[in-house]
């Protein structure tokens, strides 16, 4: 099927989340239609839409009627099954392809992926039971991560700091085979987003990321500022991934740094983030846009730093504290969410873009005299319980 679709064509979306109502919008701007897929109730974000068909993955009928009405279809994350865009791809041209789709939500393909174009991760095994992490857990090290194989959404991850949390590993380990991945004790995490056709990369510049220290994601700063030779190889993986992959579209990786100045790959994200909407205040172009060049054939934009931003996160327990600054601040940004779960005190409520100096310093302190991010996250898990970690989860 054809790479091109001009104005007037139309654009499916499958895989959609809150970024989708920006990713339609920018379709939208651009004369498409847009149909999505959604396989629940989604009617903040698909009252954007010209049409909406709402059913299960597997449900092939309604897959064939949402293929049968698009010129083009794109996933917004990678959550779908590929078998799902592959029976697509029998009705409409799937311009991201789906080769990166199958490696990327299989962790061991993955890993598997970065060893053979000689990229440096964290060490790991396959495990399928308790007997095989007692046995590996000497090679790997304290503290490890336990992942299942297959990505998704809402899935689970235990991190094993010592001998005794092996015995809770047991409730967690049902069937399947699983991930026993080191910890890369690290000092600082990045991430790089590029826009990727089949001649041309387009990266934006260096984001910088801060967790709490249940992994929840407090904050995005851009451009961060590395050594130019690490900057360098940063680039020349996410150049080599994107290539390697045959991947045509918007994809992130994210990395960590020791103190030593180590740099590992953490895992790679396709698609659309809610990590790269600090660009949509810092960059002339920002990764929705990019996305649907990549989507509709039309060239890469040229993509040209404006200002340095922090892409703050707001969730639900800091709502009343967020609303003094809502009146109080002349350089935040904000954007809401009006479908937001709001009985999960964690869940996100929206994100402010903090701008007005260069210097990311100075925009750290007038966050931190606000305090509203100074209050921990309440959370009521049993320290016992496996822990969701903020890998490949799109939240």
């Amino acid at each position: 099927m054809s790479s091109t679709i001009f104005p007037g064509s139309t654009l499916g979306i499958i895989g959609i989340n809150r970024n989708g109502v920006a990713m339609i919008a920018a379709a939208k701007k651009a004369g498409f239609n847009v149909g999505v897929y959604v396989d629940h109730s989604q009617p903040d974000i698909t009252k954007m839409a010209d049409f909406t068909i709402d059913g299960a993955y597997n449900d092939k009928q309604k897959l064939t009627e949402f293929g049968e009405a698009c010129d083009a279809i794109i996933y917004q994350t990678p959550n779908i099954d590929s078998m799902v865009i592959r029976f697509l791809g029998q009705y409409a041209a799937i311009p991201q392809g789906i080769n990166g789709l199958e490696i990327v939500q299989d962790r061991l393909m993955e890993r598997a992926f970065l060893d053979q174009i000689n990229i440096n991760i964290a060490p790991y095994v396959t495990v399928v039971g308790l007997d095989d992490v007692y046995q590996s857990i000497d090679s790997i090290g304290y503290p490890a991560l336990l992942k299942p194989i297959q990505r998704g959404i809402g899935e689970q991850s235990m991190m094993i700091k010592r001998q005794s949390d092996i015995t809770r590993a047991a409730d967690f380990i049902d069937t399947g085979t699983y991930l026993l991945e080191s910890w890369i004790d690290h000092t600082s995490e990045y991430t790089l987003t590029a826009a990727c056709t089949k001649d041309d990369v387009e990266i934006f510049p260096l984001a910088q990321l801060e967790y709490t220290e249940d992994r929840k994601l407090i904050s995005v700063a851009s451009p961060a500022k590395v050594d130019d030779d690490m900057l360098e190889e940063m680039q020349r993986i996410i150049k080599s991934v994107a290539d390697s992959l045959q991947y045509t579209g918007v994809l992130s990786v994210n990395f960590y740094v020791t103190s030593t100045g180590t740099l590992y790959v953490k895992n790679i994200e396709l698609g659309l983030t809610s990590i790269a909407n600090v660009y949509d205040n810092t960059t002339n172009v920002d990764q929705y846009e990019q996305q649907l060049r990549t989507s509709v054939g039309m060239p890469l934009h040229i993509i040209r730093q404006l200002q340095t931003a922090l892409l703050m996160i707001i969730r639900n327990y800091q709502a009343v504290a967020i609303k003094r600054q809502w009146l109080l601040k002349n350089n935040w940004k904000f954007r809401f969410f009006n479908n937001s779960n709001t009985d999960d005190p964690a869940g996100i409520l929206g994100f402010v873009w903090v701008t007005g100096d260069a210097d990311l310093e100075a925009l750290r302190n007038q966050v931190d005299d606000t305090e509203v991010w100074n209050k921990p996250l309440p959370t009521s898990d049993s320290e016992e319980a496996p822990k969701p970690t903020d890998e490949d989860q799109e939240e």
